[in-house]
């Protein structure tokens, strides 16, 4: 496959590049050649170079895991009795990568549709809002759990109330979203989709995901799974800032 007009700094992030390659190679996202597109990524990260190291680190840091996945693939079978005691370490690489691209593709998808329902307002809708989104569900995805995050935040998407074209409170910011996300947890555990239901407007509902997304990113905020779903709760005291 030929590369030499694909650039690091055409995409969001490292699962950016990949999902382009699956679709450039026609590869069925449950089912992927990780031989070939990792050998097709490493080509295009080491053409790039590393002129921008800051830029360039998801980049490299997903080239290494790439890597390590191919080589356990070529490892012999753990026994099952290890299997059963260390699932996560064992099972196929290409599981975890399928879901982190499948979310990654999730959030294209949903974006998108949030762009076209911004601009029937006459307005352009702030790529910025877009790419910040891109960009902090791919860093979080290093936790598979996260796809859950993001399927939750889908299914409230898709509620009649978000179809609505409504004034956006546009001066709304990510930090004004920690803060209110802050208060809102101090009072115990609450359940994602409750929380997510009680935003307003499509605008205001995809700033606080992002916020809620950099609070569990800077180890603020845990998710778990409860009798009533994906619940939120304040991390140990140690790690709030």
């Amino acid at each position: 496959m030929s590369t030499h007009r694909v650039r690091l700094d055409q995409f969001t992030g490292p699962l950016d590049l990949l999902l382009h390659l699956v679709r450039r190679n026609e590869m069925d996202i449950f089912d992927l050649d990780l031989a070939r597109i990792t050998e097709q990524y490493l080509e295009i990260v080491e053409r790039e170079g590393v002129r921008d190291l800051a830029g360039a680190y998801h980049f490299l840091a997903m080239a290494a895991t790439l890597v390590e996945m191919k080589s356990r693939l070529l490892l012999p079978q753990a026994p099952r009795a290890e299997e059963e005691e260390g699932a996560a370490e064992y099972a196929d690489p290409r599981a975890l990568l399928s879901r982190q691209l499948a979310a990654y593709q999730e959030i294209q998808d949903v974006t998108a549709e949030l762009e076209r329902r911004y601009n029937l307002t006459g307005r352009h809708w702030p790529r910025q809002i877009v790419e910040r989104l891109e960009a902090e569900i791919v860093y979080n995805l290093d936790s598979v759990s996260v796809y859950d995050l993001m399927t939750a935040f889908s299914e409230v998407m898709a509620r009649p109330r978000f179809h609505q074209i409504t004034i956006f409170k546009e001066d709304y910011d990510v930090d004004e979203a920690r803060g209110w996300l802050r208060a809102r947890l101090r009072g115990g555990p609450v359940g994602l989709t409750e929380l997510l239901m009680e935003q307003p407007d499509v605008f205001t509902l995809i700033v606080t995901f992002i916020a809620l997304l950099d609070l569990i990113k800077d180890e603020e905020v845990a998710f778990f799974r409860g009798d009533a779903g994906i619940m939120l709760a304040p991390a140990e005291a140690d790690n709030v800032l």
